[in-house]
């Protein structure tokens, strides 16, 4: 069973591990879009499905909305966990 199939939704996973494996980083809509390969519609319903649930932490930069994953989330230890263990099973 692979961590998509767990969670349910592809993209979800994707743009989490994305973000897990750049942590330090903070990225917008389109340099993350690009990265994963995500349509940047579905990219943005996405995100702000997952800042309500406070998993990502959003700052402004000018016009730029920039994303990354909130550190102090209750989860945070756990996704980066999961991701880090994923990339060494591969």
């Amino acid at each position: 069973m692979d961590l998509e199939s767990l969670i349910g939704s592809r993209t979800k996973v994707s743009l989490l591990r994305f973000l897990s494996k750049s942590r330090e980083w903070q990225f917008n809509l389109s340099s993350i879009s690009k990265s994963i390969n995500i349509d940047k519609g579905a990219l943005s319903r996405l995100v702000k499905e997952l800042e309500s649930k406070k998993i990502l932490e959003v700052k402004r930069n000018g016009k730029l909305l920039l994303f990354r994953l909130n550190q102090n989330h209750k989860f945070f230890p756990l996704l980066t966990a999961i991701f880090e263990k994923e990339a060494k099973l591969k």
